[in-house]
């Protein structure tokens, strides 16, 4: 039988999503896809020692993980789901459910039943939904927005958000305080567990260029007429190898202290 060798590569990647004038996270889905994707998916690869991956960990994001794991961070998204549910005034109610089911229907809302219950009655009522939503309602919402997308191990794993997960419905301002600390200790975990996988050998990190722009642009935007002759293309053109350069300087810088090892590899951005 012929033997086939398969490499697991993961990308990691999401975009700046931080204000560069304000320093706020106009989107949350650095954080959401941290609690969901990025912990678990390294985690889970201590059931199975004998098992191997590259983990691409593009440095922008890298650093948005640390601030949330630092906790000084401002994201509305965030501040709207913890805040008091009788506290939100009608323009944050009507933000709040304007997000609230941003999810897959059938794998994230509908697993919950609450959620359904609450997403079927948000579809029904649809502009008038902020308005008709009781207190009990929105505070329903805003913890069950956060569980779904929180990792399998940690829902059964960790104590309070497994007794959360299992209360599904009924929330008090108590039990979404309970759920920020919890979401607080994940985010601080993310890192950390990259590290420890590659120190005992199972996993190695390749970095992308640092903002993940695409370097022969960089070096010279005529180069888009090698991939498509018909590009337009900029006049004057851009020409900067020097940022290009920057940009692998800049990654290196990032991995080799935060990993304890200088990357095994680049991702070529797109």
């Amino acid at each position: 039988m012929t033997r086939v060798h398969v490499v697991f590569l993961w990308h990691m990647h999401q975009p700046e999503y931080r204000d560069p004038t304000t320093g706020t996270f106009v989107l949350p889905w650095t954080r959401l896809h941290a609690l969901k994707d990025y912990w678990g998916m390294v985690k889970l690869l201590e059931r199975f020692p004998e098992i191997h991956a590259t983990f691409n960990l593009v440095p922008s994001l890298v650093r948005q993980i640390e601030q949330y794991a630092a906790g000084q961070f401002h994201e509305p998204w965030f501040d709207v789901a913890f805040r008091p549910a009788d506290d939100l005034s009608e323009e944050q109610r009507a933000a709040f459910l304007a997000r609230a089911f941003h999810a897959n229907r059938d794998q994230m809302i509908r697993r919950w039943p609450r959620y359904g219950e609450l997403y079927d009655k948000a579809n029904q009522l649809g502009s008038a939904a902020a308005f008709r939503f009781s207190t009990r309602e929105l505070r329903d919402l805003q913890v069950l927005t956060q569980l779904a997308w929180t990792d399998e191990e940690y829902l059964t794993g960790h104590a309070v958000v497994r007794a959360l997960s299992e209360k599904g419905t009924g929330y008090s301002e108590e039990d979404k305080t309970a759920l920020r600390a919890a979401q607080a200790e994940l985010l601080s975990q993310v890192l950390p567990e990259y590290r420890r996988a590659w120190e005992r050998g199972q996993i190695e990190i390749s970095v992308s260029p640092f903002y993940h722009p695409i370097l022969p642009l960089l070096v010279h935007s005529d180069v888009a007429r090698e991939a498509n002759p018909y590009s337009h293309l900029l006049h004057p053109p851009f020409r900067h190898p020097e940022d290009a350069r920057e940009q692998l300087v800049r990654a290196r810088a990032m991995a080799e202290p935060l990993f304890g090892h200088p990357p095994a590899g680049w991702w070529p951005a797109e």
